[in-house]
């Protein structure tokens, strides 16, 4: 996985839920299928209901980034990653370094890939090389990992810079990405919630091939 650093400081990896906090009902976990060969001409800024997304522009990083692994056949179009922000229409203000910023609901980034073998594998890899081995988290309860019958995903609740966030990996079988919940509400956002969100994220951000 690829580290970063921001204009206000290095973090980690990517999404955040307006208006949610606390716990609720285990996200639901579907077996996962096959590889039906479908792939991805190149990354796009996923749609997302009620929230504005766009790449990020200029120095300013927020959010986690999954690791690159070297292990997978590598993407043969010109552009193979996608980094992108999210805002509400509630605009959320932390404290960072001595300074209020106007944070986004969701920070995300994905990389395209030829191929991801195993994606449940490959997410478990990636939680273990980056959030849990970042050292600017703080990892809260336990990780949960649920598949669909295209993805493997595992989120986590961590505190970043006294802030409480919420974070989610994936992988399906042509990309691995990371997505950041910022607190709107100065809570955790929901598991469940993030879960969900990550899900519409990837079917909006990926566009099949018409290979």
């Amino acid at each position: 996985m690829r580290g970063w650093k921001g204009a206000i400081g290095a973090v980690g990896m990517v999404l955040v839920l307006a208006g949610c906090g606390g716990s609720s009902s285990e996200p639901e976990s579907e077996p996962l299928g096959k590889d039906t060969g479908i792939r991805y001409d190149e990354p796009r800024v996923p749609t997302v209901k009620d929230i504005t997304c766009d790449r990020v522009r200029g120095s300013l990083r927020y959010g986690l980034r999954a690791q690159t692994d070297d292990s997978l056949p590598k993407h043969k179009g010109k552009n193979d990653s996608e980094e992108y922000t999210c805002y509400g229409s509630d605009r959320i203000s932390l404290a960072i370094e001595g300074r209020t910023v106007a944070a986004p609901h969701i920070a995300a980034e994905y990389d395209l890939y030829e191929a991801v073998p195993d994606p449940l594998k490959t997410v478990k890899d990636v939680y273990t090389e980056s959030l849990a081995k970042e050292s600017e988290r703080t990892l809260v309860g336990e990780a949960t990992t649920v598949t669909t019958t295209t993805a493997a995903l595992t989120c986590q609740q961590n505190v970043w810079n006294s802030h409480p966030m919420t974070t989610c990996l994936w992988a399906n079988h042509g990309a691995v990405g990371a997505v950041d919940f910022f607190p709107p509400a100065g809570r955790h956002p929901d598991i469940s919630e993030a879960v969900n969100r990550t899900k519409e994220l990837i079917a909006t951000g990926l566009v099949a091939s018409p290979r």
